[in-house]
């Protein structure tokens, strides 16, 4: 979709009246989108109140110009403040983060979103990947792969990703058991499904932890393999913290799954690992 039709669809769905009456009390997802760079910068949760006014017909009119590029940024922006200050929008306190979309394609494209569901699955993940018996065990993790040097430590990972793949589906080695069985895996199969008091049971597929060079260190399934370095969801989210991947058929979890990857961090903002879990598209 081009930025101009983008911007279009965002004010069709703003300014239309029986969309304001149809979103009435529910949240939506508002998305500034500034011409002049082309990026999505600011997003925020609005609520229309069932008894808001009306938008003015010159705010429909000063979005539809803004849109044409015919008038600036920053007279846009005066418009939508007038419609706050006026409480026409009620902005309410968003959780925002900023997020890499991959797409089928493979293209990143780098956004910030507030969509209320998989705001939830976010924080729930944070939570998970800031539990300190899963960061000591981690840190444990790292330092015995850190031993190895780099030459030991590459011929580990080839050797267990050989393993892992040749082992037959119905069988598990002592190895593979150690990595689906071991209590930080319990730990993740209980968090699979969040209960929650506006939505009910919120699920996901299957959860992953990888340490920091990408070998499998928990998981809720066997995967379909054991190095994750060399998947383009882990080295995006260790780029850029926080990675939703294009919905795609995931084998293992098998599923429809739009994976949500976060980047494993301590306090000090270092890398632990990464964890992946499979949700279904929100």
């Amino acid at each position: 979709m081009s930025k101009n039709k983008n911007k279009k669809y965002f004010f069709d769905t703003l300014t239309h009246t029986s969309n304001l009456e149809k979103f009435s009390k529910k949240t939506i997802l508002v998305v500034i989108l500034f011409a002049s760079v082309g990026l999505l910068l600011v997003t925020q949760t609005v609520i229309a109140e069932e008894n808001s006014k009306l938008i003015p017909s010159w705010i429909k009119f000063t979005a539809g110009v803004w849109a044409d590029n015919e008038i600036s940024d920053y007279e846009f922006i005066n418009a939508i403040e007038w419609l706050i200050n006026q409480r026409v929008m009620v902005l309410q306190d968003p959780i925002h983060y900023q997020i890499v979309i991959e797409t089928e394609g493979g293209e990143v494209a780098p956004f910030y979103m507030n969509t209320e569901i998989v705001s939830i699955k976010i924080s729930h993940l944070k939570d998970l990947a800031k539990n300190p018996t899963l960061q000591e065990q981690l840190r444990e993790e790292n330092k015995k792969f850190e031993k190895m040097g780099e030459q030991n430590r590459s011929e580990f990972i080839k050797q267990k990703e050989i393993e892992w793949v040749s082992t037959p589906k119905a069988k598990l080695t002592s190895f593979m058991k150690s990595k689906i069985h071991n209590s930080i895996s319990e730990q993740l199969r209980e968090n699979l499904v969040i209960h929650h008091e506006k939505y009910g049971e919120l699920r996901f597929g299957e959860f992953i932890i990888t340490n920091v060079y990408g070998g499998n260190f928990a998981s809720t399934v066997r995967t379909d393999n054991y190095d994750q370095s060399v998947e383009k969801w882990w080295q995006l989210a260790k780029k850029h913290g926080i990675v939703i991947r294009h919905p795609s058929w995931d084998e293992s979890a098998d599923m429809i799954s739009s994976d949500i990857n976060i980047r494993i961090e301590d306090d000090g903002g270092n890398l632990l690992g990464i964890l992946n879990a499979a949700t279904p598209p929100e």
